[in-house]
Order: C-alpha cells, then structure tokens, then sequence
C-alpha cells in the first residue's frame, strides 16, 4: 500500500507546486488563477451570418435563405422561367395565400422536418419578398419573418432580384 501512497502523495506535491510561482522581485506567490486571468483568451469566431444566396442549376433559379455555401437552409424558392408556380423547401413552411401540394416528412440527413410546397408566382408574399427581401414563414416557434440581417441586406437584395428575373419577372 505505501508503494502506492507514496508516489500519488509525491505527485500531489508537485502538481500544487507547479500551480504556484514566484515573482522576481520579492519571492511573493502568484497564483494560478491571477496568471490565467492575464492571459489573453482566443475568442471563437461569430457564427456565420444567414442571408439570401442566388445561384442557378440548369435552368433552374433557386433563392436560399441560409449559411452560404453550406448545407444549413432554412428556405429555398425554386423556379423556371415561363412556369406559373414557385416551388419552396425547407425547414420551415412559407405563409402564402396560394400555396398548394403542401408536404411534410422527415430529412433522411438531419432527422429533422422537410416542408414543401408551390407557390403562384403572383401571390402577395412573393411580392413582398421581391419588394422587401423578407417573407413570413411558420416554424416551430410560430409566425415569424426571415430577413436579411445587417450590413448584408443590399446583397440580400440583390439575390432576391436576380432570382425573380430569372423566374422571368418579379411579381406584381
């Protein structure tokens, strides 16, 4: 048992000594925690901004409101142009007057709810979109709007232009 005891007792003594030091001048202790309350600390980046990103596939325009260049969406509008219907999928559902073929099920990647639906392109909410850069949409916490965040709301906007005249026009 003392060959036991001993070391772990040898050990506790220096880990108490190494959590002390001395300062030069008079020998004084300083301890650990005043040391680690000097130190600078790195802080760990903000977490990225969501925003509305444009991009194509084809000939199909997507409008995504998420982090870009990743997988984290929130809200996708999908169109052509010429077709009458804007196609929308997300976590959460938009609040249109027109919407129609509204679907619910599980992300096979996530686990979480995928919405979709299609929206008249002429409908109210797109036109606020188009107008406004944000749209209501219904989540778990209820009616709420997603919108472009500050200082990114004139390239939100921008997005939101190019995807309505690649849809063929903006709504009315």
């Amino acid at each position: 048992m003392f060959k036991i005891l001993i070391p772990a007792v040898a050990a506790l003594g220096l880990v108490a000594h190494a959590a002390q030091s001395y300062t030069a001048e008079d020998g004084a202790p300083v301890a650990l925690v005043e040391r680690l309350a000097t130190t600078p600390v790195e802080i760990a980046p903000a977490a990225p901004a969501l925003g509305w990103h444009f991009h194509t596939e084809g000939d199909t325009a997507k409008l995504a409101y998420g982090v870009a260049n990743s997988d984290q969406l929130v809200l996708m509008l999908m169109c052509k142009d010429g077709e009458d219907k804007v196609s929308t999928l997300g976590s959460v559902r938009a609040v249109a007057d027109t919407a129609s073929g509204q679907t619910s099920y599980e992300d096979p990647m996530t686990g979480g709810i995928l919405h979709e639906s299609e929206i008249d392109k002429h409908d109210a909410a797109l036109a606020d979109l188009a107008k406004t850069g944000k749209i209501t949409v219904v989540s778990d916490q209820g009616k709420v709007a997603i919108e472009s965040v500050p200082g990114s709301a004139v390239a939100d906007q921008e997005a939101v232009n190019a995807f309505f005249a690649s849809c063929g026009s903006a709504p009315a």
